[in-house]
């Protein structure tokens, strides 16, 4: 009877070598793995983008709602709509002018800031109040596609603008400019009609505009702003609450986010284009950020193919940023700009 040999220890190594070559992988392997997970990650990459992107326009959307509601609140309780500003119609008032606060201040009670709300005086100019109060925003007043609150606030500092006069001459023009928070919605301050050539038919004086959110005169109180004379009442809205605009997101430039002219200080009166927009033939939704054709007197998103909107009745809806400008200006007319012409600007945002 032969007995079986014993392995040799070199067999032995050899069979251990080969079992441990066959648990692992070669390089050739180990690259074909990493280029399939590549692979899948490019792939997965845009859908997670277009999720992300998906979630920050549904929270746009969300934030023009409650600024909607907000405002409709403003109305319930006062009997109109926030003044965009109080703004004399003609030199003869200007002894009650001033850089009062804006229509966002105005409603900071509605968005449950009653606390930063009571210590706006409305009599009083924008930059006389605290350093504080000017640099305070909500989150709500920011587009989470653009930025947060903590990146929209602008520095006080000499800012340089082209202005258009009159007698149809420009120049340039230094200015101070006080600190505050911007944001990127803004009111409907309605369409181009009236034209801005320095008369009192200027769509931007007050009581001129034809949107929702207008430019009011003040009433005088001694040499300070009181109320406003030009109340525009959801009576008003005579082409339906839900068939105009009431607030949207404002264009500005990529770039330009918390500089001024494109993006000023919403609390600031003074400047109309930090609060305040308008639509129609002359004044086109821009078709995104770095659309230089609109201007910044338009409405525009960082949302792409589309615009949202909050109506004159609290619904929010998003607009085709190639919608006829013939239609915008319906949307941004409160009475449908029946009879009404616009007429082509040739000004600049500084006599605004």
């Amino acid at each position: 009877m032969v007995l079986p040999s014993a392995p040799s220890p070199r067999s032995s190594r050899l069979r251990l070598a080969s079992a441990v070559r066959r648990d692992g992988l070669t390089l050739i392997e180990l690259l074909v793995v990493i280029g399939i997970v590549a692979g899948l990650i490019a792939l997965l990459l845009p859908a997670v983008q277009a999720a992300r992107e998906a979630a920050r326009a549904t929270q746009c959307r969300n934030n023009l709602r409650q600024i909607g509601l907000a405002t409709l609140q403003h109305h319930d309780a006062l009997g109109h709509f926030p003044p965009a500003r109080l703004r004399i119609r003609n030199w003869d008032e200007i002894e009650c002018e001033t850089t009062q606060p804006s229509w966002f201040a105005r409603i900071l009670g509605y968005l449950e800031q009653g606390s930063a709300h009571a210590q706006w005086d409305f009599s009083r100019p924008y930059e006389e109040h605290p350093t504080e109060l000017r640099e305070f925003g909500p989150d709500v007043f920011v587009c989470p596609s653009r930025r947060t609150v903590s990146e929209s606030v602008i520095a006080s500092g000499a800012t340089e603008e082209v202005v258009t006069y009159p007698c149809g001459c420009s120049g340039l023009e230094t200015a101070w400019l006080t600190s505050g928070v911007t944001g990127d919605y803004a009111g409907n301050h309605g369409d181009f009609t009236g034209g801005s050539y320095g008369s009192q038919t200027d769509y931007w004086r007050g009581g001129n505009g034809t949107g929702v959110i207008i430019s009011c005169r003040p009433e005088c109180r001694g040499l300070r702003p009181g109320g406003a004379r030009d109340k525009v009442r959801l009576k008003d809205v005579l082409d339906g609450a839900s068939n105009t605009f009431l607030a949207g997101e404002m264009h500005i430039p990529a770039e330009r986010l918390a500089q001024a002219p494109e993006n000023g200080p919403l609390y600031n009166g003074k400047d109309l284009t930090a609060f305040a927009r308008i639509g129609g033939p002359s004044v086109p939704l821009a078709r995104g950020p770095e659309d230089a054709s609109v201007g910044i007197l338009g409405f525009g998103s960082w949302h792409p193919q589309n615009c949202p909107f909050v109506l004159a009745d609290g619904s929010v809806r998003s607009i085709d940023v190639l919608i006829d400008t013939v239609v915008l200006k319906g949307w941004c007319h409160r009475s449908d700009a029946s009879g009404a012409d616009e007429v082509f600007p040739d000004w600049w945002p500084g006599l605004l």
